[in-house]
């Protein structure tokens, strides 16, 4: 949006936009353009092509996720929150693809930090992305690329306003970067086919036709809406305020050595302000408009990775131009209606058959790994009134789970029903069934079985009547736990966490330690549950684990960097505990007065400084231990100190926890290190050497 440049300015522009162009172009291979003709689409035979291709093409995408960048090569294990008319088909994610006026988005579920210490430097960041919009026949607003203060943005006006919202009144600030189709005078807009910057606003900063400029500096027009993929590339230097924003064809041609648009933007104030959601926008109005996103490569600090168009899912791309005559019924004449209803069915059934097929595979591989089913489907469905809402316990972004009565021997069970949408995929059911089939603790949760059903995933385990922790540490209408039985818990979790990492036939990372992962039973004993992250490895063996997993506030500074799980990660996450637990405050909240951001860690260590330790006792609590109490908050401090070796192991912690071993002197200053330390031991642990984390760790035995 906003004034297009007059063509007596242009070649001054061109000269302002290689000098701020700082990154360097990619260079491709020449290969052939896919071209996708009009088209529209009946629901039901949409269906049936998709359904082949994935019969007749299963490659798996790349995914690479982190958290100060992520490739996606195709979206099928992409790590994204959809919301609106976003889906996705197979590893391609469309944002909108029917005619009612709706707007569709895909954010990464995690927020990116821009600002690794609080008045330090911003980052600067990197991005590339290959895009369809559209198709000539029909109109469409347009998509955008977004870093957005909320990831929630499913009431957002569609159409013009592309998802995004309408105006910045609120607290919600964005940047994006629009490909807009249809011009909106409200807007100011260039024209119906252009590339425009925004900043909290949907009147763009600066704006440009879409096209790129070739090797001699003559600019070519690219429709948007032609149904023809196009790559972009975001690229933002935070030193010299440079936003650089590239359009090109896809895979056909490398990245121009100019921008379309070169703008001088200082994002300071919105990259610093809070965490950010990278993702995407976008928005159909009353008529059909098809917005496809087919590949996504971000970094902070450095080049955007590049995309890997072998594993692009350009396939779908070419099955929907290839079907797009069969969808407009003036298309057909009456001697090529029985050909295509043969078609039809011959899909059907080969369908049926492949699905059939995969079944069968899906079942060996289950019974191979976490042996036959204990459960029938019926048994479980009985014992909790086919799954009705009163014997609902609670419910998650797994599934559900239901408290229920066995038929035979009137035990009391809870059932996890993974629903098929669940971000509990069929790798972490299968690893809980695993892990926690074999286990036997008193302080971890018991599973009994399984059952799978068509699409459903069901576990089994006891039930544990009082729910979990979190619930009586925020939850008001809760009773307030005493000192006793504070202390009793964080025991007990220690004690089954020890038994995880030192005691079983092998180590066990569980990856996902938090209060809402402790299940209290009719005594008020802790149970450690959810094991659906866990991995497993040898003991005397490092961990092999590089994917980023966990909840934010209680993820080790070297894991949220380097993705790396070992004992020493979950010893952090532990210590973020044992404080919440004490404390009765969040990992991360808000401050009493102001509402700023507040690290449980840094607050607990600054009362320390201030002369008592115990003033971050939970306030709630009128009687408790002091000297217990101060012994678990100084514990939960070195637990989660920021340099790995020097947090003790587990069985160090138990023992200091019952007095066994005498926790050593420590103060406010030796609990605080200078960055650079922290940045020398993150590169040791990347450096290869006999002394792993894991070894480390275990000279606190």
């Amino acid at each position: 949006m906003g004034q297009l440049s007059n063509e007596l300015s242009r070649k001054g522009k061109l000269e302002e936009r290689a000098d701020c162009h700082a990154i360097s172009a990619l260079s491709f291979a020449d290969t052939t353009q896919v071209f996708m003709a009009p088209f529209s689409w009946q629901p039901f035979f949409l269906s049936f092509v998709f359904l082949f291709l994935t019969t007749a093409h299963l490659h798996a995408s790349e995914v690479i996720p982190g958290v100060d960048e992520l490739v996606y090569n195709g979206f099928l294990k992409a790590d994204l929150n959809l919301d609106g008319r976003a889906f996705l088909i197979e590893d391609l994610l469309s944002l909108t693809n029917i005619p009612d006026g709706t707007s569709g988005h895909a954010f990464c579920s995690y927020p990116l930090s821009f600002q690794r210490i609080p008045g330090g430097s911003i980052s600067s960041f990197s991005t590339t992305f290959v895009v369809a919009i559209g198709f000539q026949r029909y109109k469409g607003h347009g998509l955008a690329f977004v870093l957005s203060s909320t990831n929630d943005l499913s009431d957002n006006s569609p159409g013009q306003f592309l998802g995004l919202l309408s105006s910045s009144s609120d607290d919600h600030v964005f940047f994006a970067v629009e490909l807009d189709t249809v011009q909106n005078p409200e807007f100011k807009d260039t024209d119906n086919n252009h590339v425009g910057i925004n900043v909290n606003s949907l009147v763009s900063v600066e704006s440009h036709t879409a096209g790129f400029y070739d090797s001699s500096g003559d600019f070519q027009n690219v429709e948007l809406r032609s149904g023809k993929p196009v790559q972009l590339w975001v690229d933002y230097d935070s030193k010299s305020n440079c936003l650089n924003v590239t359009l090109a064809l896809y895979y056909s041609m490398p990245k121009p050595e100019l921008p379309l648009l070169s703008a001088s933007l200082n994002l300071s104030s919105l990259l610093s302000s809070r965490s950010l959601y990278a993702g995407f926008s976008a928005a159909s109005d009353k008529f059909t408009s098809e917005h496809y996103v087919l590949g996504w490569s971000f970094k902070l600090d450095a080049e955007a990775e590049p995309l890997d168009y072998s594993q692009l899912p350009i396939e779908a791309v070419k099955v929907l131009r290839h079907h797009a005559h069969f969808q407009d019924p003036i298309h057909l004449n009456i001697l090529g209606a029985p050909l295509v209803t043969s078609f039809a069915v011959l899909f059907v059934l080969a369908i049926l058959i492949c699905h059939h097929l995969r079944n069968k595979k899906e079942d060996k591989e289950f019974e191979i790994m976490c042996g036959p089913p204990s459960f029938t489907y019926k048994e479980l469905f009985t014992s909790t009134d086919g799954f009705n809402d009163k014997m609902l316990l609670g419910k998650g972004g797994f599934g559900r789970v239901y408290e229920g009565t066995l038929p035979n021997s009137a035990q009391s069970i809870a059932i996890k029903r993974v629903s098929p949408e669940s971000k509990q995929g069929k790798r972490e059911f299968m690893a809980e069934i695993a892990i926690l089939g074999r286990v036997r603790h008193r302080n971890l949760v018991q599973l009994l079985g399984y059952c799978r059903y068509k699409k459903e995933l069901l576990l089994v385990y006891d039930c544990m009547p009082n729910g979990s922790l979190d619930n009586y540490l925020y939850d008001k209408g809760k009773p307030v736990l005493d000192w006793v039985q504070r202390l009793h818990i964080i025991k007990g979790v220690a004690s089954g966490l020890c038994y995880l990492h030192e005691d079983w036939e092998r180590v066990i990372i569980h990856r996902d330690i938090k209060a809402s992962n402790v299940l209290l039973d009719n005594n008020m004993n802790g149970r450690l549950s959810d094991f659906g992250l866990a991995r497993v490895h040898e003991h005397g063996v490092d961990a092999h684990i590089t994917r980023v997993a966990g909840t934010w506030g209680y993820m080790a500074p070297e894991l949220a960097r380097l993705g790396k799980a070992t004992k020493a990660t979950d010893v952090f996450a532990f210590g973020i505990f044992m404080m919440e637990v004490v404390c009765g405050r969040r990992p991360i909240g808000m401050t009493f007065a102001g509402g700023e951001p507040l690290v449980l860690a840094d607050w607990v260590l600054s009362m320390w400084r201030s002369g008592s330790i115990t003033g971050a006792v939970d306030p709630r609590l009128e009687d408790y231990d002091q000297d217990d109490a101060e012994l678990v908050l100084k514990l939960g401090l070195l637990c989660s100190h920021s340099l790995p070796k020097l947090r003790p192991c587990m069985r160090l912690v138990m023992l200091y926890l019952e007095r066994g071993a005498k926790l050593p002197e420590l103060c406010p200053a030796s609990l605080s290190i200078d960055p650079g330390e922290e940045e020398k031991e993150i590169d040791q642990v990347l450096c290869p050497s006999g002394a792993t984390t894991i070894t480390v760790l275990s000279e606190g035995r």
